[in-house]
C-alpha cells in the first residue's frame, strides 16, 4: 500500500496583514525603506531588503531600518545568488515563476493586493530585479536599487527593467511577526446614522472606518420597503481608514419619498474584513433623528488541518471578537477549482471552531484544497480567510498506518 500524501503544505491567507499606529498612506512615501545595491551583482538582496523593511514595518517591528544588504546576505545569499526560499527574523520568503499565458501586470496587481509589502520582480533578460511596492492609479511603482536608476519609490517606466517580460519573482510567504500582533481589525467608530428622516431633509453621514491594512470599498445603499435599491453611493478608499464625511452628497436623501426605508453601509477591506451597519429608516414629516454605531469585526487566528486521514482531515480556528461575541464560523471547501462542500457550520469549544471535511470525494493524493472560513458577529460583520492546502504524493511504499505529516505556514 503506498502513502497517499508526504506532506500538507498549508498556507493561510488571513486577516493579520498589520500596521503600527502611526502608519498611513506614507508606506509609498517614506524614502527610508529605499536602498541601492552594493555590488554590481547583489541588486536581489538589495529588493529582498526592501521588501523585508517594509513587511517589518507594517508589523510595527521597530528596528526595521537594521534590515540592510549586509544582514540579510548571512541567510539569504549563495554563490549563485539571492536563495530561492529563506526565513529572515520570522518572515519566509519564497520565490516563484510568472505564469505563461497571463500578462505579468496582471499577475501582479493579484499579488500586490495580498502582498502590500511588494514583490521581488527578476527579469533574467537584463538580468535586473526591483521591488515593485504598488499598484496605484492605473500606474505600477518599484524601487530600482541600480546606481542608474532614481532613488526611493518611482514609476516602473524609471526602472532599468521591463516587467512586462520578467520571469521569476521572490514574495512574503509567512509571516510569524504579523501573527503575533493579531489584534487589529477592520473597525467603525462613532458612525451617525438616520433613523427617522424629516422629509425633504438632506443627511450627511459622520464617523471614520479604520483597518489595519486597506479599505478597499465603503458602499452606501438605500432600499425601500420591498427591499430594492432606490439610491446608492460606492467609493473605493484605498487607504488605511476612511471619514465617512466623505460620502456627504453622494446620496440624495432629500429626494426620498415619504415612507419605510432601510439605511445600509457596508466596508470591505484587503485581508477580508466586511463591515455591516443595516438600520430600519422612515422617512417622515417630524423631525429628522439620529443614532451612532461603533464596532469592529471578528478576529480568526490560529488556522490549522489536524487529524489528516486519506479521506478527509478536520479544519480549526480561532474566532473571537471583545464585545458582542462571534455567532458563527462558516466553512467551505474547493478542490481544483470546484466546490465540493459548502455551509459546514463549525462545532464550537471556547474560541475555537472545528469541522471535518469529508473529501473522500476527490483524490487527496494530486489535489490542492481551498477552504474558506467566515466568522460572523450579531451585527452582520465579518472577518473572512482561506486556507490553501497543496497535496504531494510519495510513491515511497510504505504501511497504510503511515503518520501524515503538515507543514503549516501563516501568511
Amino acid at each position: 500500500m503506498r502513502k497517499r500524501f508526504v506532506a500538507l503544505l498549508l498556507t493561510l491567507c488571513m486577516v493579520f496583514t498589520l500596521a503600527p499606529s502611526a502608519f498611513a498612506a506614507d508606506i509609498r512615501t517614506m524614502a527610508d525603506f529605499y536602498l541601492k545595491q552594493q555590488t554590481s551583482s547583489t541588486c536581489t538582496l538589495s529588493s529582498a531588503a526592501m521588501m523585508l523593511r517594509r513587511r517589518a514595518y507594517l508589523d510595527g517591528v521597530d528596528d526595521w531600518g537594521n534590515i540592510t544588504e549586509g544582514s540579510l546576505r548571512r541567510v539569504a545569499w549563495s554563490y549563485v545568488g539571492l536563495s530561492h526560499d529563506f526565513t529572515y527574523d520570522g518572515i519566509t520568503v519564497l520565490h516563484d515563476a510568472f505564469a505563461t499565458g497571463l500578462s505579468v501586470e496582471s499577475q501582479l496587481t493579484a499579488l500586490l493586493k495580498e502582498h502590500p509589502e511588494g514583490i521581488v520582480v527578476y527579469n533574467r533578460h537584463v538580468p535586473h530585479a526591483i521591488l515593485v511596492t504598488d499598484y496605484t492609479g492605473g500606474t505600477f511603482y518599484c524601487a530600482d536599487p541600480s546606481s542608474a536608476a532614481p532613488g526611493g519609490r518611482v514609476p516602473v517606466d524609471a526602472a532599468t527593467i521591463s516587467i512586462s517580460n520578467a520571469n521569476f519573482y521572490w514574495y512574503v510567504a509567512a509571516d510569524t511577526n504579523r501573527a503575533m500582533n493579531a489584534d487589529s481589525a477592520l473597525e467603525a467608530a462613532n458612525i451617525t446614522y438616520p433613523t427617522k428622516l424629516k422629509t425633504g431633509s438632506d443627511f450627511s453621514p459622520t464617523g471614520t472606518l479604520t483597518s489595519p491594512g486597506t479599505i478597499t470599498a465603503v458602499n452606501l445603499y438605500i432600499l425601500n420597503s420591498s427591499n430594492t435599491v432606490v439610491q446608492t453611493a460606492t467609493v473605493e478608499p484605498n487607504t488605511p481608514s476612511y471619514d465617512l464625511a466623505g460620502l456627504a452628497g453622494l446620496v440624495p436623501f432629500s429626494t426620498l419619498a415619504g415612507g419605510s426605508y432601510t439605511y445600509y453601509l457596508t466596508a470591505d477591506d484587503d485581508l477580508g474584513g466586511h463591515i455591516s451597519l443595516r438600520k430600519p429608516l422612515s422617512v417622515t414629516n417630524a423631525e429628522t433623528v439620529t443614532a451612532q454605531y461603533s464596532g469592529t469585526v471578528p478576529r480568526l487566528a490560529n488556522i490549522n488541518a489536524v487529524n489528516l486521514t486519506e479521506t478527509g482531515f478536520d479544519v480549526e480556528a480561532d474566532a473571537y471578537k471583545t464585545a458582542g461575541g462571534v455567532t458563527s464560523v462558516l466553512f467551505s471547501a474547493w478542490a481544483d477549482g470546484n466546490q465540493f462542500t459548502q455551509g459546514l457550520v463549525g462545532s464550537r469549544n471556547g474560541d475555537t471552531y472545528t469541522v471535518h471535511i469529508d473529501a473522500a470525494s476527490v483524490q487527496l493524493g494530486i489535489n490542492t484544497f481551498m477552504i474558506n472560513i467566515t466568522a460572523m458577529d450579531a451585527d452582520g460583520n465579518s472577518a473572512k480567510g482561506t486556507l490553501l492546502i497543496k497535496v504531494s504524493a510519495d510513491d515511497t511504499d510504505v504501511t497504510i498506518d503511515s503518520h501524515l505529516t503538515a507543514d503549516q505556514r501563516l501568511l
